[in-house]
């Protein structure tokens, strides 16, 4: 299932006072006062799209950027946050065709929405630490993600408004915690992005639980990736197990207590390999028992590539 279909089915079903378009890419978005640009590309060169009020580009692009907003007519805020190695620009970037498909095109299939990302410094040498779950950067990227979408949410006014995250890789991971710190928060103002989030999509996402040797394994292959992309990578990403694993306990605890308010869940997994490395994230690591579970024909490093063709 294409994932703009994935998410306008979710936002109808859960916001049917959302309309999202039918159009593969979409009627031209009803957001006024933003100017329009072109695309470039042979199949889109006469498709206007709305500049973004703060649109990513190359480079680290932390924190939340806004990349798409219809102002009061938006229903929904749809989350982008990018994986391993990854940054908020180039994970969702086609290579190819050179289009930010969360900024260019989502607008436009869901023109009745606001469009974000979450940018965090990915930087393998500290993304684990082997201390406790509450000291690993993994937490600090989490508790940031949630302190920052509140920012966001209270400076327009839209706090009540509900939440879908879109992630990959271990930004999944990221995800889970930030639900995590948000429910579980002394201060009430953060439990604003747990309450109100109604859907997860995630891509090429590790769902181990406890299953150690499958973690180390995921472990190895992301550092056989490391390696090739960055030769100046050399140390040996060693994974805290353990600590993963309460992640994924807490996030499934959470699940279990919105049985009569469901957070919607879809994975999606990888079903070709990385060139001499294989599979990071096999199907039987992606998916979550229970839940639906979806190919895409890429690797895991490409695979958000599928939805800009």
């Amino acid at each position: 299932m294409p994932l703009s279909r994935k998410l306008k089915n979710l936002i109808s079903l859960r916001h049917p006072s959302c309309q999202p378009t039918d159009s593969p890419l979409g009627p031209e978005p009803s957001c006024e006062g933003q100017p329009l640009q072109t695309i470039d590309g042979p199949a889109l060169t006469a498709l206007k799209l709305k500049a973004s009020p703060a649109l990513v580009d190359g480079g680290e692009n932390y924190g939340i950027k806004v990349l798409h907003d219809c102002g009061n007519d938006s229903c929904v805020d749809i989350v982008f946050v990018h994986g391993l190695t990854g940054n908020a620009y180039n994970t969702w970037l086609d290579k190819e065709t050179g289009i930010h498909w969360p900024s260019k095109l989502l607008g436009q299939d869901i023109p009745d929405s606001r469009v974000l990302s979450f940018g965090y410094d990915a930087d393998v040498f500290n993304i684990w630490n082997r201390g406790p779950a509450s000291n690993s950067r993994l937490s600090n990227h989490a508790e940031s993600l949630v302190g920052k979408l509140v920012r966001e949410r209270e400076r327009s006014d839209t706090e009540t408004r509900k939440i879908i995250f879109v992630a990959h890789s271990l930004g999944g991971l990221v995800t889970e915690q930030a639900l995590t710190h948000s429910k579980n928060s002394a201060e009430k103002y953060l439990n604003q992005i747990e309450r109100y989030t109604i859907g997860i999509v995630f891509l090429g996402v590790p769902h181990c639980g406890s299953d150690l040797e499958a973690w180390a394994t995921i472990g190895r292959r992301m550092v056989s990736v490391l390696v090739q992309t960055n030769k100046d990578i050399v140390d040996v990403l060693n994974p805290d197990s353990e600590m993963l694993h309460i992640v994924e306990n807490n996030f499934h605890t959470i699940l279990r207590q919105r049985k009569d308010d469901p957070i919607e869940i879809t994975c999606f997994y990888e079903e070709l390999p990385v060139k001499g490395i294989g599979e990071i994230v096999p199907q039987r690591s992606a998916k979550i028992a229970g839940y639906k579970l979806y190919g895409i024909h890429a690797n895991h490093m490409v695979m958000f590539d599928a939805f800009t063709g």
